[in-house]
């Protein structure tokens, strides 16, 4: 049955060969030829997928990422929870986009379909093979990373996946000089399940990594986060481009989003930079860098093409238009400045043999006016016309925000004291719209980016951390809570061995919950995961907890945090999709992007 698995993806990969040749021949041929590809990718994911299920230990990715004790659901995720296995899973996840779109495929947008299949089935085929066998079945298996035992992790993978393989749909459209609005479908579509993706990351770190946070400038962070910002411009650049200009800023945005997923994928499975989200250190990435590297080359051929028939167009300083221009530029900086951040390892090593790495400071202060200003650009945006410039503010909203931010310089923070200024105005500028034009979808995008924003300036900069040692029944203070360690309890879970230990809060008095921590111990790897004790107070935020070790004698370490505003961290991105994936249902309704 595994040689069959193997069989499958060669047939594939020879499929997608021919009909990448085909599509500039004979166009029935190529989609006879991308069918063969799809029903190739089903039928191998599921030979992979039954020999996970089934705990088949003869297949060497079975070993490293089940074992027998493995609760069935993570058998499942562990699809997508190794090398090969993942890239099998992103040949899945493009199949089944393909299906979908598979009527709208003209020429160009078929070629550039087929050749990424077939650059994924050489990956799956070759450098990751997830049929690789051993001569005997091991007794048991490694088990899969304790890390992604967790259900964000089961949901986080596929909604990224269902982003960044989103992105290649648009520019096959566009190459096939599709309706714009088509183009505009399925960059909504890739956008939104970027941002959820995005999301369910951070909800993961916040909840596995126990550091208190949700968002490091981790380089596979980044990574997703380099075409979401493309994809951001693109979809305000589509205004532009009804008015007649911008065609080759859409091109270069929507283009570049594509590239971005592959360089993306390229920095999660290379190990060319450390990341604690990244796959181990293969061989796999020269077949990347040499992907990349045609990808840029075409790109760069594409655009002096196009530089040739450019149309230029200037907007009346203080318009909508002016506004929107002026953001690309600014998305455009944050985008340099999160790219040199990320491969400055690599930049180091080459120029001095050393990789040094740059700390998150240096993203947060390098980056946080050009969001500022994004903000700025973005209602000022909302507020004015095409034909009409809008320079004054909205005083009785500036003021407004200026006395609600005013108490923040007590913490002697000018970062906070200006994110909360901003993010208010930003938020409160955005009422008026709502009630002048309603909760259309961009309203409704626009609304959560600012919750988000300003849940991010509340829990970056008024949180609260301290390591607080507690004896059997002990009360301490913690910021304005009242803690009392209640005790611990041993307990053994299907794969694992566990302690979880209780706080029992209070504050001014009133009883607000327990906070219950946990550490685990995984068999058979025997790691030891911290798994954070979180009690919500909307809409303060969050009281967080990490055991951090124990004695004898039961005095338990925690790790204490208070984050506030953080339900905005959550809440905002959600609305964000929300109001997008509502667009694709608008565009859908009215037989744009789904003719």
């Amino acid at each position: 049955m595994y040689e069959m698995g193997e069989i499958f993806l060669r047939l594939g990969l020879i499929s997608s060969l021919f009909g990448a040749i085909f599509s500039f021949i004979n166009l029935r041929l190529a989609k006879a030829s991308l069918i063969v590809v799809i029903l190739s990718v089903f039928l191998s994911n599921f030979i992979l997928l039954y020999a996970l299920l089934s705990s088949d230990f003869s297949i060497l990715y079975v070993i490293n990422y089940t074992s027998r004790d493995l609760p069935l659901f993570y058998k499942f995720t562990a699809w997508w929870g190794g090398q090969a296995g993942s890239l099998m899973f992103w040949l899945f996840v493009l199949s089944v986009y393909t299906i979908f779109a598979f009527k709208l495929l003209g020429r160009f947008s078929l070629f550039f379909i087929l050749q990424t299949f077939l650059f994924f089935l050489i990956l799956a085929t070759y450098p990751a093979n997830p049929f690789e066998r051993l001569p005997i079945s091991a007794p048991d298996g490694r088990g899969l990373n304790p890390l992604l035992q967790n259900i964000w992790m089961a949901i986080h993978p596929p909604l990224l996946y269902l982003g960044y393989i989103g992105t290649t749909f648009p520019i096959a459209f566009l190459l096939d000089s599709k309706d714009t609005n088509t183009v505009r479908f399925w960059t909504v579509i890739a956008w939104a399940f970027l941002t959820l993706g995005i999301l369910l990351g951070g909800r993961w770190a916040y909840l596995e990594l126990g550091w208190g946070g949700y968002w490091a400038w981790d380089p596979v962070e980044n990574a997703s986060f380099f075409p979401w910002i493309t994809l951001n411009s693109a979809i305000h650049t589509f205004y532009l481009y009804r008015m007649g200009s911008h065609r080759i800023w859409l091109f270069n945005l929507i283009s570049l989003s594509f590239i971005l997923s592959i360089v993306g994928t390229f920095i999660t499975r290379s190990g060319i930079v450390e990341s604690v989200h990244a796959f181990a250190f293969s061989d796999i990435g020269h077949y990347f860098i040499f992907y990349i590297s045609i990808l840029l080359l075409l790109w760069v051929l594409a655009n002096l093409y196009l530089f040739r028939s450019r149309q230029r167009r200037d907007y009346q300083p203080f318009t909508r238009g002016f506004y929107l221009a002026i953001s690309n530029y600014v998305w455009i900086l944050i985008l340099l400045i999160v790219l040199l951040g990320t491969f400055y390892p690599v930049i180091t090593e080459v120029f001095i043999g050393v990789q040094l790495s740059l700390d998150k400071d240096f993203y947060t202060y390098a980056t946080s006016p050009f969001f500022a200003l994004v903000l700025i650009l973005s209602l000022l945006s909302l507020e004015a016309k095409w034909d009409k410039p809008k320079i004054l503010p909205n005083f009785k909203i500036l003021i407004l925000s200026l006395l609600l931010s005013l108490p923040s310089i007590l913490a002697k923070n000018p970062f906070l004291f200006l994110g909360l200024f901003v993010s208010l105005y930003y938020l409160f500028g955005l009422i008026p719209l709502i009630k002048e034009r309603g909760w259309t979808p961009p309203n409704l995008g626009h609304f959560g980016l600012a919750l988000t924003a300003l849940g991010i300036v509340l829990s970056w900069n008024l949180g609260k951390k301290y390591e607080i040692p507690f004896k059997f029944m002990e009360t301490k203070r913690f910021f304005i809570f009242d803690l009392q360690h209640l005790g611990w309890q041993e307990y053994k879970g299907k794969n694992y061995e566990g302690v979880y230990a209780v706080l029992n809060v209070k504050a001014f008095g009133f009883e607000l919950g327990d906070i219950r921590a946990e550490r685990r111990k995984y068999f058979p790897s025997e790691e030891v995961t911290s798994e954070a004790g979180i009690l919500p107070l909307p809409p303060l935020g969050d009281l967080y907890a990490v055991i951090q070790g124990a004695e004898d004698d039961g005095t338990f370490y925690y790790e204490l945090y208070f984050n506030p505003g953080i339900q905005l961290v959550w809440i905002g991105p959600i609305i964000i999709a929300l109001g997008g994936l509502l667009g694709v249902f608008r565009l859908y309704n009215s037989k744009y992007g789904g003719k």
